[in-house]
């Protein structure tokens, strides 16, 4: 079993998750270097990026389910 936890105080994650919302919000290659050289800068910064980037999936994954009550009508989606 995975044992990180994600603390909401934590300012690497607070900032992966500032420059992912950017980049995906708004593309361009400023926002794409600015991301890549914060990543570069400390280890932790990758751990947060992924931590940033399994919450975006989860949440994502989390909306194709069946509204509350259809189980019985809908297989359940995996992406």
């Amino acid at each position: 079993m995975n044992s990180r936890h994600h603390v909401p105080s934590d300012p690497a994650f607070s900032e992966a998750w500032r420059l992912f919302r950017e980049l995906h919000d708004a593309p361009s290659l400023e926002r794409a270097e600015k991301l890549v050289l914060w990543l570069g800068r400390d280890a932790r910064h990758v751990r947060a990026l992924d931590e940033a980037l399994t919450l975006w999936a989860l949440a994502g994954a989390a909306m194709v389910g069946s509204a509350p009550g259809d189980e019985s009508r809908q297989e359940p989606t995996l992406q």
